[in-house]
């Protein structure tokens, strides 16, 4: 296995997206921003958000997670919903709470949006959760948590199903 390429995140976004999430996650995180968009990129990025926007004493960390939430079923960002699931949830919001987030968006985003948001946190978030444990684990579904295999395998294409032949109608 190759050795894991160090990364310097800024020690204030470092210390906020620990609390969120872990810092294996967090350096995960940075490395993959610094391959595709640069150093300069990851620190604007880090500095901004968790060191900036993420850090403000205006609302609980809690609330401000579960506007997260919300906003990625408004979105469909399914992969930043498993990680700020996973935040809400380390911030001490519970399942009850975030699903009840989930469901209160049908009204803005529509039934489709809501249910794959409530299906993803039901089925593929909430059985990893467990009481009195932080949610260290990094998502399934990011591209700096997926694992190789899982990378290669999301990389591969279903095969297509064979078109039905409507009833009354000959091929050509």
């Amino acid at each position: 296995m190759a050795a894991t390429r160090s990364v310097k995140v800024p020690p204030r976004a470092l210390k906020r997206a620990t609390m969120l999430w872990s810092k294996e996650f967090t350096e995960r995180v940075a490395r993959d921003m610094e391959d595709w968009g640069g150093r300069e990129f990851m620190e604007i990025f880090m500095n901004f958000c968790y060191g900036g926007l993420y850090d403000r004493n205006v609302l609980p960390q809690k609330t401000r997670e579960l506007c997260a939430v919300a906003a990625c079923v408004m979105a469909n960002a399914l992969p930043q919903l498993r990680t700020h699931i996973q935040a809400a949830w380390n911030c001490g919001a519970s399942k009850r709470e975030i699903m009840e987030v989930i469901l209160q968006m049908l009204t803005y985003c529509g039934a489709p949006y809501m249910l794959q948001a409530a299906r993803l946190a039901r089925h593929d978030v909430f059985p990893h959760l467990k009481k009195g444990q932080k949610a260290s684990l990094a998502p399934a579904g990011t591209g700096a948590a997926a694992p190789k295999a899982a990378k290669n395998a999301a990389r591969k294409k279903p095969a297509r199903p064979k078109a039905a032949r409507r009833p009354g109608r000959r091929s050509r």
